[in-house]
């Protein structure tokens, strides 16, 4: 199997390494197989006073564990689906203590983990912004401009203190890594009556991704970053939207679904092709219940090219006496189980009205019957995101 994985990657064909679930009716979940994560990251750790050598002890141990269950640590040329581990320590100034290349294993990574976190330096100068500095030199160098560009970058903060300004405010250093798309997670080791440092690193973190030392005392600690790292590693390509719970909160949850409205006017069958053939395993658009139609007619709302009475089309069809929705090549379409949004006097029962458009009208917008080969809207597609269940291969982004 690994063999022919990569006879596949080498033709720069997509590589589905999952086997899915069987047919139900709810939006697909991103993969949450830790043995699966593959991700370039940085662990950003505060070596100063403030820390404490039990501190950094258990900063050592937190990292270790949150990678072992299963990981792969290090590169491997017949299994993408690995993960680099950089680690950089900061005081008064940082230090690279392992490249993102070091690592070759999990056991590699105990001994130097350990090794470069074994006592704190003597002062108590604290600066994240020289370690932030540090670890984006290393992503953009070793991670971003390699063979892994299309991985996702994580950097771990662990700070015992928040200060800074000028040079030294990690703030615009943060703010340029999660512009390029790097998730950054904080862990605050708060020192007795510094009360700001959990506010400071909640700026620093990435939505959702900012927890305390406390979250460790009980026990939630590798659990909760364990979670923050398979969601960085669910992902959409850029031009696709990612389906969440709520359209307006970005940190909302995120589905293991991507949707994207498509501005060329189509019949219904024309737009079922466009869209199986747009990314690695897609079709047109479902809309299992009302939060899921509400989040794409938000998304065409704002896509160019679509303007009201909004109209487009999806993958609801009749086929065979019943109605079902699109589901990718090889995948057995999903029976309609909800008929929810069918407008008045709708789904007609002319033999050639087999799919189904959402249309805007006096009654909301809602679905509308209409010939699959006759008349034209805009189209609404969805695919698989990219996760630990399904590895996206470089060569498939380069060639859509």
């Amino acid at each position: 199997m690994k063999l022919l994985s990569l006879f596949v990657t080498l033709l720069g064909v997509y590589v589905c390494s999952a086997d899915y679930s069987p047919l139900s009716y709810v939006d697909r979940q991103c993969g949450e197989d830790l043995s699966n994560l593959w991700l370039d990251v940085v662990a950003v750790v505060d070596n100063s006073q403030g820390m404490t050598d039990d501190g950094l002890n258990n900063v050592a141990a937190n990292i270790l564990t949150v990678f072992s269950n299963g990981t792969r640590i290090g590169s491997n040329t017949f299994e993408p689906r690995t993960t680099r581990l950089g680690l950089v320590t900061y005081n008064n100034v940082a230090t690279q203590r392992a490249d993102l290349n070091q690592y070759k294993s999990i056991g590699d990574a105990y001994n130097g983990v350990f090794d470069a976190l074994s006592t704190t330096v003597d002062t108590t100068e604290s600066y994240l912004a020289t370690g932030l500095t540090l670890a984006e030199n290393m992503l953009l160098e070793q991670s971003a401009n390699s063979t892994r560009a299309h991985y996702k970058r994580v950097v771990i903060v662990y700070a015992s203190e928040y200060k800074g300004d000028g040079e030294l405010d990690p703030l615009p250093v943060a703010s340029r890594l999660k512009l390029n798309d790097v998730y950054i997670i904080t862990v605050a080791y708060e020192q007795s009556g510094d009360d700001g440092l959990l506010k400071g690193l909640s700026q620093i973190a990435s939505p959702g991704f900012s927890f305390s030392n406390d979250d460790h005392q009980s026990g939630n600690l590798v659990g909760k970053i364990q979670s923050s790292l398979l969601q960085s590693n669910c992902f959409c390509p850029s031009d696709w939207i990612q389906y969440r719970t709520s359209y307006s909160d970005p940190a909302s949850y995120r589905y293991g679904v991507c949707i994207q409205p498509v501005n060329i006017n189509s019949n219904w069958l024309a737009a079922k092709i466009s869209c199986g053939r747009r990314w690695n395993v897609s079709s047109l658009a479902t809309e299992f219940n009302q939060a899921k139609h509400d989040f794409i007619l938000s998304a065409v709302k704002k896509a160019n090219g679509f303007a009201p009475p909004y109209k487009y089309q999806i993958g609801l069809n009749y086929v065979s006496g019943s109605w079902v929705w699109d589901q990718p090549a090889g995948r057995q379409q999903v029976p309609l189980q909800k008929p929810f949004m069918w407008l008045s006097n709708n789904p007609q029962s002319a033999s050639d009205q087999s799919a189904a458009m959402n249309m805007q009208s006096g009654q909301g917008t809602g679905w509308m019957s209409i010939a699959t080969m006759v008349g034209s809207a805009n189209y609404v597609c969805e695919t698989y995101s990219c996760d630990t269940d399904n590895y996206c291969d470089a060569q498939f982004f380069k060639t859509k």
